[in-house]
This record gives C-alpha cells, structure tokens and sequence, in this order.
C-alpha cells in the first residue's frame, strides 16, 4: 500500500500532540515526521522524538544545505520538516504525519500538492486557553501571545482540505481516519 502525507496543524493547545499519539497507537502504519526547532525542550520533552532540538547555528546551517521542506520563525523559535525524514517515511509505505503551524502548513501544501491537510480545532477559544493554561510550560504572556496567534491560525484553516474539532480525542482520531480512507479510495 503506499505512503501518503498528512500535514496536520491546529494552534496551539488544540491537542495536536494528543490525537498523534492516540492515532498512532490505533494505526501501526503512522509515523510522526520529527521537527527541527531552535526551542527549548519541555520537562518530559525527549531530543529526537519530540523534536531534534537544536542551537540557532546548526538550524540555520541546515536550512543553508537545503534540508529542510519548510521552515519558519513562530513565536520568536525556529521549526523547520525535515525532507528526508519525510520522505523515507511515505518511502517505506507509511503514513507520514507532519505536525507543524500554520506557515509551515502553507509553504508545505503549496510543495506538496498531493498531501492530506487536516486543521485540528479547539471546541471553543475559552477551552483552548484553558488548555493552554493547564499545561504551566508558558508564562502568562507567551499564552496572551499563543491565544493572540491561535485567532489568525482559525482565520487560515479554511486553506485545509479537513477541519476536524477536537472536543474528544478518539472521537478526532476517528474523524482522521475517515478522512484517510475517503482519501486512499480515491
């Protein structure tokens, strides 16, 4: 069966993390692409599973050698998919989950026409900052600029293919799946 390549995105809280996990552990054939990012790991946050956490200069070197399928500057950090990853993955017959913002999001679709977009949707904006505040990894004003973004981020999901909302995890996970079955019948 081939690889197909899902790009998946939502803002911040939206449980993007979550559904992966659980879509993974229900699906044997998904594969979470690895990012790059400039950040700092989270407490529990693992280099090389989480993302391949890297300094300013190794990023941008990277970036230079044309490693890179996208990147961009969010929140004041790099991110960037790395090409290779990805495409090894869809390679071996995989489903390659790419899980990145918005920009990278767009800059992705227009590079890769034939990939699944879905846009993960918080139920509601008072529950995605109550998200947002439970996880106690952002100051108060990194969450006031997080709910800032998360607005524009709704504003662009009308550029993806499928908005999924995600008020119950397995129930999103179910809705992907759907999605993934109407898109490999085609």
């Amino acid at each position: 069966m081939p690889g197909k390549i899902v790009i998946l995105s939502g803002p911040s809280g939206s449980g993007k993390d979550t559904i992966i996990a659980a879509w993974a552990k229900s699906n044997d054939r998904v594969r979470r692409v690895v990012t790059f990012t400039t950040r700092k790991p989270r407490n529990g946050e693992v280099d090389g599973v989480d993302y391949h956490f890297v300094d300013k200069n190794t990023f941008i070197s990277l970036a230079e050698s044309d490693q890179f399928l996208e990147h961009k500057e969010v929140h004041g950090r790099h991110y960037a998919s790395p090409k290779n990853d990805l495409f090894g993955i869809v390679d071996e017959g995989y489903i390659a989950v790419l899980k990145i913002d918005v920009q990278g999001a767009l800059a992705a679709m227009r590079k890769l026409p034939q990939a699944i977009s879905i846009f993960i949707m918080p139920p509601s904006i008072d529950e995605l900052e109550r998200r947002m505040n439970n996880r106690a990894s952002e100051s108060a004003d990194e969450i006031e600029l997080r709910m800032k973004n998360a607005l524009q981020e709704i504003a662009e999901s009308g550029h993806y293919s499928y908005i999924v909302v995600n008020d119950n995890v397995a129930r999103a996970v179910e809705e992907i799946e759907t999605v993934l079955e109407a898109e490999f019948a085609k």
